[in-house]
């Protein structure tokens, strides 16, 4: 019932925000040093922990040079405290802001679409009256706000609009039962966008120092994930990126042994959406499948039926993460935090390179130009031969397809 309570609270707040966009100019002139650091930090996660007055700096080496305007602002008060950030996409001329606000029983960060004064974003923590943190809740517009059609709204239409739309807000509350001063469990609600309300406990593990170790969501199902670890200390991104690549692809293998898929394998496709999820869904095709393809369709341009309509024949096969799943979930927290998703891309390029080259690991039998390849299609489609090289598929291979008509 409190999570209910809490739930109608957070988004009663995101309503009262829509009449108080004026106030980021209250809080930007309270602004006594600036930072310009390169991705998301002082993120009230972090509330209560180093990293958040802390903010490590840049972990990825320096690839492209980014521009000033792509980093994100942090405007901090005469206490040190954050007061203001702001941050964009000048390619495509988006931009916004917010402003953080602080009482003695809650803390409060409240974000903003610049051009659409839509409150894309809210996240608040609760405190007791000894200072002890008893809920957390957060709501983000999808999409943060962006979109034409509010040219012309009022508040109330901006609201009406949103809410009347099932996939546009992303909700989190977590009500903390605390023992002997530290978080043992959470008890959760969240609403995801297309998926509707589902319900779940956070469960807090910590090291024989007493710093938080782990936490762990259970579903009401049974299912569960991590959902934090302790970062490493000494951190190299390359190495951590390389064994979540070993241990996936080793994973994978294992997946599809126990699905007892058909064999030889003519191809594996790592499906997996840019910005959003690292843990590939598979879809095998054995070589009986794709000689059948072409041989029904003799000279024609196939390439559809080869590498698209394989959700047809089979569902996708969901990959077991208990190998791989502590060091996932430590990079895929250092990707969000800097914005570096293509880096997620290259770790999963690396799997598909594995798989390749070692044919599986030779576990499984394979056809003579078996390819693995990782792959968004919503945006990777006119850049798939490229996709395929970097996965390890040699030119004598495309080649092959090519012949075939599959490219």
């Amino acid at each position: 019932m409190y999570l209910d309570l809490l739930k109608q609270n957070i988004l009663s707040r995101w309503k009262q925000a829509f009449i108080e966009f004026d106030l980021l100019q209250e809080f930007k002139t309270q602004i006594a040093t600036e930072k310009y650091i390169p991705g998301y930090r002082y993120d009230l996660d972090d509330y209560g922990t180093p990293a958040f007055l802390q903010p490590d700096e840049k972990i990825f080496p320096v690839g492209n040079v980014r521009e000033l305007g792509d980093y994100h602002f942090y405007g901090l008060a005469e206490d040190g405290m954050p007061c203001y950030t702001s941050y964009g996409k000048p390619a495509n001329n988006v931009f916004w802001a917010g402003y953080y606000s602080y009482g003695k029983e809650w803390v409060e960060y409240i974000e903003y679409n610049l051009e659409t004064q839509i409150p894309s974003g809210i996240k608040r923590i609760r405190f007791d009256e000894n200072g002890q943190k008893i809920a957390y809740q957060s709501l983000m517009v999808n999409g943060r706000g962006i979109g034409e059609e509010y040219a012309d709204m009022t508040a109330e239409e901006k609201m009406s609009s949103i809410e009347s739309y099932e996939h546009s807000l992303f909700c989190n509350i977590e009500q903390y039962e605390i023992i002997d001063g530290r978080i043992v469990k959470a008890d959760c609600l969240g609403i995801v966008p297309g998926v509707g309300e589902i319900r779940y406990e956070n469960l807090y593990r910590y090291g024989a120092d007493g710093i938080l170790d782990e936490i762990r969501m259970v579903y009401e199902n049974g299912e569960n994930e991590l959902a934090y670890v302790r970062p490493d200390t000494n951190l190299d991104i390359q190495s951590l990126m390389n064994t979540v690549a070993e241990n996936m692809a080793l994973a994978i293998v294992d997946t599809l042994e126990e699905q007892e898929v058909e064999t030889p394998l003519s191809l594996l496709e790592l499906s997996y959406h840019y910005a959003d999820t690292y843990i590939p869904s598979l879809s095998p095709r054995s070589v009986a499948v794709t000689r059948r393809i072409s041989r029904q369709h003799p000279d024609e341009d196939i390439f559809d039926l080869i590498f698209l309509a394989t959700e047809l024949d089979h569902a996708y096969l969901e990959v077991n993460r208990e190998k791989f799943e502590r060091p996932f979930t430590q990079l895929i927290k250092i990707i969000s935090k800097e914005e570096k998703w293509e880096m997620g891309t290259l770790m999963l390029r690396k799997v598909g390179h594995i798989l390749t080259t070692s044919k599986l690991f030779g576990r499984i039998p394979v056809g003579d130009e078996f390819a693995a390849y990782a792959v968004d299609w919503g945006v990777e489609m006119e850049d798939f031969e490229d996709v395929l090289r970097e996965c390890g598929a040699t030119n004598a291979t495309i080649a092959v397809w090519k012949e075939q008509g599959w490219l």
